[in-house]
């Protein structure tokens, strides 16, 4: 097979995360419905389940530079949605440069992904694909962590480029299969304990190109929110920490 994983760039971005009580929701989906729309792919209620499998260095240096918030960093990861079997997988370079985001990413049918990650597949990757597996040999990348979560996506009908994204139910599990399956039991990270807050919180996410929009303005303004800090993957990593090999704890290697 030739020209492995069709691959597509998306657009530079900006990525705002805020943790919003889910007391809340009504009141931002009042705001949203102003200027946007649902993600059309999402099912009745609204809501889709997104599926992600991470991976990271022995060491976990990718990780670490995510914890320490360095301004050059990136993530390696797989993301599927497995309440659409058929549905093919997205192999992901997630890099961020500031606040700027950048993401690379190559298009894999479900059942190619273990071949296509593997060394010797005897595939002719894409260079989307072909960039993947560059991270992968140059970092000894190996997949660590599944996350899963419930999405609510909006899509702004004003700019070409502006969307919202609301997640709930964010749960995960320790793995180490190029595989995109759940074998364990899965942990949640957004209950009240993990994420020291007052209450259980979605996951807001504002995501724009250019110049934000005023509307984002708007709705950051009239509900206060305050900009925070949330890694599905660092969070998940923290409270699986005993089921890895390596305590996340003693992890020191500097990110390069």
């Amino acid at each position: 097979m030739s020209d492995l994983g069709r691959g597509d760039r998306i657009p530079l971005r900006r990525e705002y995360k805020f943790m919003l009580p889910k007391s809340r929701l009504p009141e931002l989906r009042h705001h949203l419905r102003a200027s946007c729309d649902r993600d059309r792919n999402a099912g009745p209620d609204g809501t889709y389940t997104a599926r992600t499998l991470y991976f990271d260095a022995p060491d976990m240096r990718l990780f670490n530079a995510n914890e320490i918030e360095a301004s050059k960093r990136f993530k390696a990861r797989v993301r599927g949605y497995p309440d659409t079997p058929e549905a093919p997988v997205f192999v992901e370079l997630k890099h961020r440069d500031g606040d700027i985001i950048s993401k690379v990413r190559a298009k894999l049918p479900k059942d190619q992904l273990a071949a296509a990650l593997s060394p010797g597949g005897g595939f002719d990757a894409s260079p989307e694909l072909g960039a993947f597996l560059f991270q992968m040999i140059r970092h000894d990348l190996r997949p660590v962590l599944l996350a899963q979560y419930r999405r609510e996506a909006w899509m702004s009908r004003v700019e070409e480029y502006a969307r919202v994204s609301i997640d709930t139910e964010i749960v995960t599990q320790a793995t180490d299969r190029i595989s995109m399956d759940a074998t364990g039991d899965w942990r949640p990270v957004d209950h009240a304990l993990q994420t020291w807050t007052k209450d259980s919180c979605c996951v807001l996410e504002l995501k724009w190109a250019d110049a934000i929009p005023r509307w984002m303005q708007a709705l950051a303004q009239s509900m206060g929110l305050l900009r925070a800090a949330f890694s599905k993957y660092c969070y998940g990593m923290e409270n699986l920490a005993e089921d890895h090999f390596r305590d996340y704890r003693r992890a020191s290697s500097p990110w390069a």
